[in-house]
């Protein structure tokens, strides 16, 4: 139910206004005075202000100029019938967003409230959605590494140069690129996205600078590039390492002069965008290789952006396991997870060869198959594998080994190995039984039987 703020000096309209709005189903409340108005949201903000102009004391007008000032006015309708054209300019500026005079009809004001509602709850419903998509393209973190990052992008951001940013695939290229233009100056201009590798070569000019009709087979119609469409704004171009040899001349043409020419057209169109480029390969080694120009690489690399790759970013895998934890349970509409302990050392040991999106992905698996809380046994079966790569064999064989019976070397290797996989799964023998692929309770019985205690505790150990 809307509760709407009445400020109206005339006992008769306000009883009449009260009783209008009450019968519609909204919660109305009055005042007399705009000085009563301002007291009464400052301990409760209305959805909806609807005020008289011509007041004893401060004018309705001047009511509406203070809540501005404060940052705290509400949707708002002035009616009065004796308004200057002066006052209701100044009432539009200060955003007031409808004006109506004396005498109106129930009608015109039904009419009007329910637009005003109807308008601040889609603003609200945008600034809601702009503020998701603002958390969820944030660059989270807090090691040294990121925090450099974000120094960097924050002094790249406010120039206006064309930025290289290079980094290994997953670990966030796009976002560095979505904020370099969201904190620039071209922050209202289009931003336009382009992956150069999942485009097939021959499509990537079209897209890149359009054609005109008839240029080819299929050219039925006159088609701006996407240079033109990112006019004064931003171009990504994604994986611009995958660029074919022949394009790149286009490209730094366009990037030398700022001139586009579309497919099959005769004349140039001039063009103001920022360029954004990125890459998981070294371009150095493509120039050296002969695959990518020299001169276009240093056109695109007046700013390198190195993204570092998760398994360098020292306690980040945590903080960002947390947020995707709850960022999922959100989105799939489920209700909060809890999260075990012992799946911390586990990630974060972990390399991440897949960087963030793989912890994305992970996250969103354990979301949805996962239980409540979350345990170590939940993770993918890649967790618990040996990643070193320095072992050749499972048993390593010394020059002193003692001499034992093949009944005790085999009871000696079966501990070893169970205490090896205990300790790679933090003692959690769920997780255990699954690797050893036994039951717990035979898991349990071994533990036992061959002696196996969690150090620094005393008896049999283990979580279920």
């Amino acid at each position: 139910m809307s509760r709407i703020l009445i400020v109206e000096d005339d006992s008769k309209i306000r009883a009449n206004l009260l009783f209008q709005l009450r019968e519609e189903g909204l919660a109305p409340t009055a005042v007399d005075s705009a000085e009563g108005a301002l007291a009464h949201c400052e301990t409760s903000t209305p959805d909806l202000l609807l005020s008289d102009v011509r007041l004893p004391g401060m004018s309705g007008i001047e009511l509406v100029r203070r809540l501005a000032a404060r940052k705290c006015l509400p949707p708002t309708i002035i009616v009065s019938g004796e308004a200057s054209i002066s006052e209701t300019v100044d009432a539009l500026k200060l955003g007031v967003h409808d004006f109506i005079e004396k005498p109106f009809s129930r009608e015109r004001l039904l009419q009007s409230i329910r637009n005003t509602l109807e308008h601040a709850a889609l603003r609200r419903e945008v600034a809601d959605l702009r503020s998701e998509l603002a958390a969820e393209q944030a660059i989270l973190g807090d090691s040294p590494e990121i925090c450099h990052l974000r120094d960097l992008m924050a002094k790249a951001a406010r120039t206006d140069a064309r930025v290289l940013i290079r980094g290994e695939s997953g670990t966030g290229k796009e976002l560095v690129a979505n904020a370099l233009h969201r904190d620039s100056a071209r922050r209202e201009g289009p931003f336009i996205k382009i992956n150069c590798a999942a485009i097939p070569a021959h499509l990537i000019e079209d897209e890149l600078f359009g054609h005109v009709k008839g240029a080819f087979t299929d050219a039925r119609s006159t088609k701006p590039g996407l240079f033109e469409e990112a006019d004064g704004g931003t171009l990504f171009l994604d994986e611009i390492g995958d660029m074919e040899y022949p394009l790149q001349s286009r490209l730094l043409r366009v990037l030398e002069d700022g001139r586009v020419r579309r497919i099959g057209d005769t004349k140039d169109h001039e063009v103001n965008v920022r360029v954004l480029a990125a890459t998981h390969s070294a371009l150095e080694t493509a120039v050296e290789e002969g695959r990518f120009r020299e001169d276009l690489y240093f056109r695109l690399a007046h700013l390198p952006l190195e993204v570092p790759p998760l398994r360098e970013r020292q306690g980040d895998v945590r903080l960002l396991f947390d947020h995707f934890i709850e960022h999922f349970s959100q989105r799939h509409r489920m209700r909060p997870r809890q999260v075990d302990p012992s799946i911390y050392p586990l990630i974060e040991a972990y390399r991440w060869s897949g960087n963030v999106r793989e912890l994305r992905n992970v996250c969103e698996r354990l979301v949805v198959f996962g239980g409540d809380p979350l345990t170590a046994d939940q993770l993918p079966s890649s967790f618990f594998g040996d990643h070193s790569g320095g072992e050749t064999g499972l048993v390593r064989l010394g020059e002193r080994v003692p001499n034992l019976s093949l009944r005790e070397f085999k009871s000696q290797c079966e501990k070893e190995y169970i205490e090896r996989v205990l300790l790679r799964t933090n003692w959690n023998v769920s997780a255990a039984a699954r690797l050893l692929d036994i039951q717990r309770t035979y898991l349990h019985q071994k533990i036992s039987s061959l002696g196996i205690r969690r150090p620094g505790l005393v008896g049999v150990e283990g979580s279920a």
